[in-house]
């Protein structure tokens, strides 16, 4: 728990330039990346780029994606016959803001979410400062994602539109503080709670509240003449009653349709997406996912009603589909299932065609299998997202965890991509099931330091199925196929590689190299093979590998900065989709020859 004051620039200006410099770095590569700026390679390593009568240069390379890779410290910008060290990321998104594609309300916006990730990034610094890679790695699961860097490809990836510095410092993820939730009782006629077969309510209580804190709840709705034969309890973020909730269901508030009753129950963290909470006072209880509505990265984090009465059956499922797949014996997948759900619709937005999408995911929740809960002894389950992680000295995490593993970073890698990748493949072949599986929806199951398995999550609008008739799907239970969204084969491919390896390899395989442990070529070679490989071990899925095809010459490019210059910040009845920039030539495509057999270990 952070037991520190907000941190503001006025208190340690050194540390707020060191967040400017890092967001400056981040705002050129990305851009660059998206094709929204051109830098021009002036010698090997040195960089250049012109905005308005400033000119900025940098040390670094390109990687395989044709992304700039830069040396924050090596940063410097001159104008006006001065050339100095380049820190100030406003001041280059204003130079910069001239030549983007959007109007300046959109602009005006998208800096103010710059401001906001600063402030954010701000006490980040200061809750990681002398933790290296090592210290890192010995924290419980929990803080160790609470201090990654969050959304690798979004620049302002802490906007948390709506948000203050209060709300930063009680609620936000770099903070870890814990909080206890508000709940409410809500009428079975008004909504209903959608339990995994073999649940009751009473057990699903006990993952957020123990004996005493159950009999004193239940207590507090008998004051009000319900109980729970009447009414099911659902928890709310406290930012998301006072904000939001008290004010726009007081209508069902006022005819006790809803009740209040206030805070109850086990401590929570947030996760790095803000909306998904960790039991703090007891790590293997379930997780719970809550709407907040706070317009954070692309969009607002809301629960869409319509996948939370699917998610138990759903996770259930594909749990039963990967525990009989023999395919999948040798590699440990978990499925963090969702054993409940309910969402309360607004009795006014609900009927109004059209209506802003975030006003109709105000209310809801998710419980979702802790990792804790189902690890074997030694065994640990950080995101995905560590992957792409340094700590201050610029030390990789994943360096350390080949140091401690023993391995070779080959056979490390082996490992990663077999354990975690080659399922994720397998699901697309065997089932048609595309996850957008970037570093916060992937959970990385380690012991002794080697990759050994993964966890997925996150079933709600981050599910696909492909078009296709195949026959492993006809076990689904039809509500869930009928809610679930498909899509052509080849778009999820595009979802594995925009998410998995455009949101985690893109940036690990340039740390792996600069840090002199493995060569990016070889990186994406390796994966070739194993890819390959899994494709000749299993033949029986041969007629499969040319629609699901990730060795294409070309991926489409997905542009999270661009598409919000286009979709700007109105509301809108759905969320925004994503803009891509031009092509990637693909870096499996140079290595697409087939492995030979004994690839597979």
């Amino acid at each position: 728990m952070s037991e520190h004051a907000p941190l503001t620039a006025q208190a340690d200006p050194a540390l707020w330039r060191l967040a400017n410099r890092r967001l400056l770095a981040k705002l050129l590569s990305e851009f660059a990346y998206e094709g929204l700026i051109s830098p021009v390679e002036t010698a090997p390593g040195a960089f250049s780029l012109s905005l308005g009568d400033a000119r900025y240069d940098w040390r670094g390379r390109l990687n395989l994606w044709g992304q700039p890779l830069i040396a924050a410290d090596t940063l410097h910008r001159e104008a006006d016959g001065r050339r100095e060290p380049a820190w100030d990321a406003m001041q280059a998104f204003a130079e910069l803001a001239p030549s983007l594609p959007a109007p300046a309300l959109t602009l005006a916006q998208y800096a103010s979410e710059m401001q906001q990730t600063l402030l954010a990034d701000l006490q980040l610094l200061r809750a990681r400062a002398g933790l290296d890679a090592a210290a890192l790695l010995a924290l419980p699961d929990d803080k160790l994602n609470s201090l990654l860097d969050g959304h690798p490809k979004a620049v302002p990836n802490k906007g948390r539109v709506g948000w203050g510095m209060t709300e930063h410092h009680d609620y936000g993820t770099e903070s870890a503080r814990p909080f206890r939730l508000h709940w409410l009782a809500v009428s079975r006629g008004v909504a209903p709670l959608h339990l995994a077969d073999g649940l009751d309510e009473a057990a699903l209580l006990a993952e957020s509240c123990d004996e005493a804190e159950r009999a004193r709840l239940l207590a507090r709705l008998a004051d009000f003449g319900a109980d729970a034969a009447s009414h099911w309890l659902l928890p709310v973020h406290p930012w998301q009653w006072h904000q939001h909730i008290a004010a726009q269901y007081a209508g069902l508030l006022a005819d006790g349709r809803l009740i209040h009753l206030g805070e109850f129950g086990d401590r929570y963290t947030p996760q790095p997406s803000l909306r998904t909470l960790s039991n703090h006072d007891r790590p293997a209880a379930a997780h719970l996912k809550l709407p907040l509505t706070v317009l954070n990265t692309s969009s607002y984090r809301g629960l869409p009603g319509k996948y939370l009465a699917i998610g138990p059956a759903l996770s259930r499922w594909l749990s039963a589909a990967v525990a009989a797949d023999p395919a999948l014996a040798d590699s440990r997948v978990l499925v963090l299932e969702e054993p409940a759900g309910g969402h309360v619709p607004h009795p006014f937005y609900a009927g109004l065609a059209g209506a802003p999408y975030h006003l109709n995911e105000m209310l809801g929740a998710v419980w979702r299998d802790s990792p804790a809960a189902l690890l074997a002894d030694g065994e640990r389950a950080p995101m995905f997202a560590m992957l792409q992680q340094c700590d201050e000295q610029g030390r990789p995490l994943a360096a350390e965890l080949i140091r401690r593993s023993g391995l070779a970073p080959r056979d490390w890698l082996i490992q990663l991509f077999d354990r975690c990748v080659l399922p994720l493949y397998h699901l697309q072949c065997r089932y048609g099931l595309g996850f957008i599986a970037h570093g916060q929806n992937l959970t990385l199951i380690l012991r002794d330091a080697r990759p050994v398995g993964v966890a997925l999550k996150d079933f709600q609008g981050d599910l696909f199925l492909a078009d296709l008739p195949l026959p492993e799907l006809e076990s689904m239970p039809a509500a869930v196929r009928a809610a679930l969204p498909t899509m052509p084969p080849h778009y999820l491919i595009h979802n594995l590689w925009t998410a998995l390896f455009g949101s985690v390899f893109r940036f690990m395989a340039g740390l792996l190299e600069d840090a002199g442990l493995f060569d990016e070529t070889a990186f994406w070679r390796l994966l070739a093979e194993r890819l390959r490989g899994y494709q000749a071990a299993h033949p029986e899925l041969a007629d499969r590998y040319a629609r699901f095809d990730p060795f294409t010459p070309e991926m489409p490019r997905l542009s999270l900065n661009r598409a919000r210059f286009v979709a700007g910040y109105g509301d809108s009845a759905e969320r925004p989709i994503h803009a891509m920039g031009p092509a990637l030539i693909n870096p499996l495509a140079a290595h697409a020859a087939p492995a030979p057999r004994k690839e597979i270990a």
